[in-house]
């Protein structure tokens, strides 16, 4: 069986590394597969970073805060702020899995990784990006970063992740 698209939600945590090294020797075996079928295929490996949403009350989102925008040195809202924060964070995850991929793009011809960082509920955007991008195969640790998912023996977004999606779902320890 070979593997065209390959998800891999990371989180820089221990099992996120093995889920990553455990999508590239999939990889490179659904690579030989393929030349033996004459097919000249790119196997992608989506390496997805989900930043945590953060709840604001209804009351807060239009509260002028006290500090100023980084960016303008004006006053604003608690949204605006959160917004400038997110936007932050995104460029730290981009270029902490630009990072983490730069070692393995140098080596590889018809295998690509793609980094991409969402904002959200972590299992919902797993889900969400395995749909838009007809993925084949889920490769995802079985606990991360959070601190009570590392008391059970599955985490509630590999569960959750496994429980609901359609395609095959590879948990790694």
């Amino acid at each position: 069986m070979t593997f065209s698209k390959i998800l891999v939600p990371y989180d820089s945590s221990t099992a996120s590394d093995k889920a990553l090294s455990n999508a590239l020797k999939i990889a490179k075996m659904s690579e030989e597969s393929g030349r033996n079928h004459n097919r000249d295929n790119v196997i992608t490996i989506i390496l997805l970073h989900v930043l945590q949403e953060i709840p604001i009350p209804i009351t807060y989102s239009g509260t002028p805060l006290r500090s100023l925008s980084k960016k303008t040195g004006e006053r604003i809202t608690f949204r605006e702020y959160l917004k400038e924060v997110y936007q932050e964070m995104k460029a730290s995850a981009i270029k902490m899995l630009e990072q983490r991929t730069g070692k393995y793009t140098t080596n590889m011809t018809n295998i690509k990784i793609k980094p991409e960082v969402t904002i959200g509920l972590p299992a919902d955007k797993i889900l969400e990006m395995a749909i838009k991008e007809n993925i084949d195969l889920i490769i995802m640790g079985t606990t991360g970063l959070t601190g009570v998912s590392k008391i059970k023996a599955l985490g509630s977004v590999a569960r959750n992740v496994s429980e609901r999606t359609k395609c095959p779902v590879m948990l790694v320890r």
